[in-house]
């Protein structure tokens, strides 16, 4: 594949544009896909940033489908969020199809879930059968007689595919669960749908999946190529897989799937033939698991002196950096309780109760293995940290470790395999460089792509940063001074509005503010209803405000005036007082490293750049960026902000922000 192929491909009268009605060629587009060519077909890694309106999902599909197609290879695509997910099946590789047919070549794809969301025929009909046991709500007994009879007809056996809604509690009781897979022994494996799914993914070119499960080591079939998109987050998804979190609530869920003494249900009752006064001694061990976790838990909150008064508006932290903080009261209980779960197997009547069996001695021994581990608290490039968090009914206490620096891993079991990885996304350097990204995810060798916008940002967008802001570390002033700016935005742009904040404090205290302060225009406020919700009621209202923090600072994809400002309340710095970032600026220093150079400005440049780049999706998009915190020009590494964003026009105030979008070249004011 040469540059004269993508060139033809993605040019003028290509088929690209046959495919794809109204196609405007854009030259990065084609280097993209060169690029991507060359990597895949070389067996090299490659980072390519490409910047809003490149078109990077083709750029990198078309390539990737080429080489799988010509040389019966197989190619995974795994992304971050769902929505992306859905775009590539839906849209974009009907369009790579469609290239490829023009050329002659077959092309298959699919797209992977994990397994949970799946329905799984045995443990339906189980449920079936035990549903006395298992269910003591009228209502979860209705819902599964409703699986029952949808199942008959059913095709895909997804959950997203039920025409109603399923309780997540019986969800949890039917779907499939991989330690609780029969395999080759299960009756139900020619009708599996998780398993015709699993068998599809070996068949296509092209399987996309999340990339959570792709680091969870699902059945993904063999390979010989994976491409990262939305990669800037490659980095937080490997942490997540690589640490733990055990809350006291997940230890009394786990007690109660095997004795439930309110309800009297769990594996106890469901099991034909247990050994004698097994089911006795059961209810006793997890009678004693109870107490020690309750006496656990409440010593643990006790020495971190977690136990104050709850602030409802925060969670409190402490973080653990001393070994055996509290005795193990769990380890002896949890260790007899695995004795007498072992003792059972040999006991089951089939196969589904001794899978049934393994899989909760499986949790009980990792269960322990972590406690452990995290009363060790031996890793110095781990951080281990208590969190209480009050909930509507009651607080919750969880036990967190996270590693602080997944280079090594990654290094290794992820770039160190034999095949090429892509990463791409529309943010990924900083200040023109990639040298953070790869030092943090442990990528040595690799090529190099960076792609501008092909959007005219001087024409499309313009940016204001008041004047008189007071500094964020003058707290309360700066918290007035943004509610008073947020409040002249809303009188200068009739658009719909995005207000990004980066703590929820200060999204809830500016809510409340706006909410009696802004007349004629629908508040929608992050936490009012799911993500999704707000997201299409926006677009819908065409002059929302929206209010939000850290999910809305990226993958969200509002065209037109529904968004035409998009206000960075602060720069998206993270808390530095975090047990996590406290130990990961202790393990950097040790390794030489400034913490802040190296590590919390690059992140937050590129978290910053994702919150502007929510503004101009379309080249017909048209919008103002305002910035309310004034370090983007009193702080010296304030240019790094403001480099990484394309040039705009610049606004001088609010009266010019209002005169911006009155004078737009070719049309109207805004109604």
């Amino acid at each position: 594949m040469g540059n004269a192929e993508f060139a033809d491909i993605f040019g003028a009268g290509g088929a690209v544009s046959k495919a794809i009605k109204g196609f405007e060629p854009r030259a990065q587009q084609a280097r993209m896909a060169e690029a991507v060519a060359y990597a895949v077909g070389e067996g090299e890694h490659l980072v390519v940033e490409a910047g809003t309106g490149v078109g990077k999902s083709l750029g990198y599909l078309i390539p990737a489908a080429l080489w799988a197609a010509r040389n019966q290879k197989k190619v995974v695509v795994a992304t971050h969020t769902k929505a992306l997910q859905a775009q590539l099946v839906k849209k974009d590789l009907l369009v790579v199809k469609a290239v490829l047919e023009e050329q002659g070549l077959p092309l298959s794809y699919f797209l992977l879930m994990g397994s949970s969301n799946y329905l799984c025929l045995s443990r339906l009909s189980r449920a079936a059968k035990q549903s006395p046991e298992l269910f003591d709500d009228d209502g979860l007994a209705a819902a599964l007689e409703q699986l029952q009879e949808w199942i008959q007809a059913a095709e895909s056996g997804s959950r997203a595919e039920l025409p109603f809604a399923v309780p997540h509690h019986l969800w949890a009781e039917v779907c499939r669960d991989s330690d609780l897979c029969l395999g080759k022994k299960c009756q139900h494996k020619a009708a599996c749908f998780h398993r015709k799914d699993v068998l599809r993914a070996a068949k296509a070119d092209i399987v996309v999946v999340n990339q959570h499960l792709f680091f969870a080591g699902m059945p993904l079939p063999a390979f010989n190529a994976v491409i990262f998109d939305e990669a800037h987050n490659l980095e937080e998804v490997a942490a997540d897989f690589l640490g733990f979190s055990i809350t006291d609530r997940k230890v009394k869920r786990f007690l109660d799937d095997i004795f439930a003494p309110k309800s009297n249900k769990g594996l106890v009752h469901r099991l034909a033939q247990p050994p004698a006064n097994w089911v006795e001694d059961v209810k006793g061990a997890v009678s004693e698991i109870k107490h020690a976790s309750k006496d656990f838990f409440w010593a643990l909150t006790e020495k971190l002196a977690l136990n104050a008064q709850p602030d409802k508006e925060r969670a409190r932290t402490r973080r653990v950096r001393e070994t055996g903080i509290v005795p193990n009261l769990l380890q002896v209980p949890l260790l007899e309780l695995s004795v007498l779960l072992s003792q059972a197997i040999p006991h089951s009547q089939n196969d589904m109760e001794e899978a049934e069996i393994k899989a909760c001695l499986k949790r009980c021994l990792e269960l322990a293995a972590q406690l452990n581990a995290f009363l060790d608290c031996k890793e110095p490039a781990n951080a281990y940290w208590v969190e209480v968090k009050s909930g509507r009914k009651k607080e919750e206490i969880s036990l967190n470790m996270s590693p602080v620096d997944v280079s090594e891993d990654l290094r290794k079991d992820l770039f160190g395999r034999n095949y090429p990885v892509v990463l791409t996304s529309a943010t990924l350097a900083v200040d023109g460089s990639f040298k953070m990204l790869k030092s943090r995810i442990g990528l040595d060798q690799s090529g190099e792509l960076l792609l501008d916008s092909p959007f005219d940002y001087t024409k499309q967008a313009g940016l204001l940063i008041p004047e008189d802001m007071p500094d964020p570390a003058e707290a309360a002033a700066y918290e007035a001074a943004v509610i008073e700016a947020c409040v002249k935005v809303c009188g200068a742009v009739e658009g719909g509005i995005f207000l990004l904040f980066t703590s929820w404090q200060s999204l809830t205290r500016a809510s409340r503010a706006l909410n009696g302060r802004v007349s004629g225009r629908p508040i929608f406020t992050q936490g009012d209803d799911l993500p999704a919700k707000l997201i299409t009621d926006f677009k819908h209202a065409g002059n929302g405000v929206l209010l939000a923090t850290d999910t809305f600072w990226q993958g969200v994809d509002v065209p037109g005036q529904a968004l035409a400002c998009v206000v960075i309340a602060r720069l998206p710095f993270t808390s530095p007082d975090t047990p996590l970032e406290e130990t990961r600026e202790e393990w950097m220093a040790a390794q030489g490293k400034n913490f802040f150079v190296d590590y919390t400005l690059p992140k937050a440049v590129v978290k910053f750049r994702q919150g502007v780049g929510r503004l101009i999706r379309t080249k017909k998009d048209f919008g103002a960026i305002v910035i309310l915190d004034p370090r983007v020009q009193t702080k010296r590494y304030g240019g790094k902000f403001l480099r990484s964003i394309p040039r705009c026009a610049r606004l001088t105030d609010f009266k010019s922000l209002k005169t911006f979008f009155a004078r737009r070249p070719g049309e109207a004011a805004p109604r």
